[in-house]
């Protein structure tokens, strides 16, 4: 029964992910800010923007888990404090997603500026739902 619900909620969440990636993508080439050029089988289509998608989540969860552990090592650091930790964070994620990831997918079109703003926007929203976020399972025996 757990499992079934684990599956549905987990199906459930990736559908709604594709159809806001869809949507923004639509909004995108609305306003001449990109260009999806692919344009094979689903099947094709699929692996290809779904990599895409997969290659830069992992990059910049990895990215974030790097800098949030630089911030445990290095609380008073000026650089790890604040607006200016956060603008970092943002800005070689997005350097990085640019040069590793995105250079890799020429069907892919989409001016730095333009991933730099996403990648804002959904970083902003992180911060926003999920601030501090704790270890929920760890149980203190205090």
């Amino acid at each position: 029964m757990i499992t079934a619900i684990v599956l549905l909620s987990g199906i459930t969440f990736v559908v709604m992910v594709a159809f806001g990636l869809f949507g923004l993508s639509r909004i995108l080439i609305y306003w001449k800010l990109a260009e999806f050029t692919y344009n094979q089988s689903f099947v094709d289509n699929l692996f290809y923007y779904g990599s895409y998608m997969l290659t830069g989540y992992f990059l910049l969860v990895f990215i974030e888990f790097i800098f949030d552990e630089l911030k445990k090592n290095y609380p008073e650091h000026s650089l790890l404090q604040g607006f200016k930790f956060h603008s970092l964070v943002v800005f070689i994620s997005t350097t990085i997603f640019y040069l590793f990831v995105h250079l890799n997918y020429e069907y892919i079109k989409i001016n730095y500026f333009v991933i730099l703003v996403i990648i804002g926007i959904l970083y902003a929203l992180t911060e926003l739902f999920y601030p501090d976020s704790e270890n929920l399972n760890q149980k203190n025996d205090d």
